[in-house]
């Protein structure tokens, strides 16, 4: 029953408004999304319950979130969009893990921030394969490299490059890969 259960609400995911939202791709409920006509999930992409997608149009920028094929996204996943975030192929996350492109502009002391415009801060990319820890957060304007790990509670500001371990707040690179060597090593 749970099976069917799924798959109906599967069904009714992927006629109720998402620009796509790929074969045997599931966000589980209760989650909140706002604007899911700006969100592309691939295939068997699965994404846990109590997920918040706060997608916001600015006079600027038509917002774009993509999620790629065969991810994995733990519960209480948070992700603010204002510009575009691209989640590659195979990525895995743990819970709890917060992304955003954008903050809230505080640069006139006259105005209460919370009646100050969003500010794009940069574009966020997770490249295929990369793990991303429990309660990690990726700040605006970072990309995490190919098959890469980022630590449990890191803060990223930097991009990470391929086939490297970042841990920290803020986050900073520990370990790489050595092809010659084929291993991983400390730096």
């Amino acid at each position: 029953m749970k099976k069917i259960i799924i798959k109906v609400y599967s069904f009714f995911q992927r006629i109720s408004g998402f620009k796509k939202l790929g074969k045997s791709s599931i966000i589980k409920r209760p989650s909140k999304i706002w604007n899911k006509r700006y969100i592309e999930i691939g295939n068997h992409s699965f994404i846990a319950e109590n997920s918040f997608f706060a997608i916001s149009k600015t006079a600027n920028k038509i917002p774009k979130i993509k999620i790629g094929d065969n991810c994995c996204i733990g519960a209480n996943f948070f992700v603010a969009c204002i510009d575009e975030i691209i989640i590659g192929n195979n990525v895995l996350m743990s819970d709890r893990v917060f992304i955003s492109d954008h903050i809230h502009d505080y640069s006139d002391i006259k105005i209460p921030i919370i009646k100050q415009n969003l500010k794009p801060k940069g574009k966020v990319l997770i490249k295929d394969g990369s793990f991303i820890g429990i309660n990690a957060v990726l700040m605006p304007g970072v990309t995490i490299g190919k098959n890469s790990v980022v630590g449990a509670s890191s803060v990223v500001t930097k991009d990470v490059p391929d086939y490297c371990v970042a841990i920290g707040n803020p986050a900073k690179v520990i370990k790489n890969y050595d092809f010659q060597e084929n291993k991983w090593k400390l730096i």
